[in-house]
């Protein structure tokens, strides 16, 4: 059985992810690994590690265990599965009606939404009501990828 994993822990480790990492779970400690996708690729090929700097052949040494031992770790939902855009809009609608909340819906439509969005979130002086309202969809995220996976949360 999976050791419960601490919530505000994952959390913070879904909202901090970098694109070229995978991040996993590792079951019987409850902690997070993260790995860069050329070191994994790197481990999967077991290509000679000499030619790695010291912290990347810890690395490598993490991303061979994530390899050996697969059915010890749980890959975390990228930012795609998260889908941050879908916070934004559902915080858009869920202003109320008026100027504010037109703005930031007009904000998130096209090329450039995240920037712009940020933008009015800071001239509106919305961004502790945004951030507490992405806090808690990655919450719903986190909850819902524990109980899909059956690990516990603390």
């Amino acid at each position: 059985m999976p050791k419960p994993v601490n919530i505000d822990m994952l959390i913070k480790e879904m909202e901090s992810q970098f694109d070229e990492f995978y991040y996993y779970l590792h079951l019987e400690t409850g902690s997070v690994v993260m790995v860069s996708k050329e070191i994994l690729i790197k481990a999967e090929d077991e290509e000679p590690i000499d030619e790695l700097e010291d912290w990347e052949q810890i690395e490598y040494a993490q991303a061979e265990d994530v390899i050996e031992h697969n059915s010890h770790y749980l890959e975390l939902p990228d930012k795609e599965e998260i889908n941050e855009y879908l916070m934004m809009e559902s915080f858009c609608y869920s202003q109320e009606e008026g100027h504010a909340r037109e703005r930031l819906i007009s904000a998130i439509q096209g090329h450039g939404a995240f920037r712009r969005f940020k933008d009015q979130v800071d001239q509106l002086r919305k961004k502790e009501e945004w951030f507490a309202f992405r806090h808690e969809c990655y919450r719903a995220v986190a909850l819902r990828w524990c109980e899909f996976n059956g690990v516990g949360v603390e």
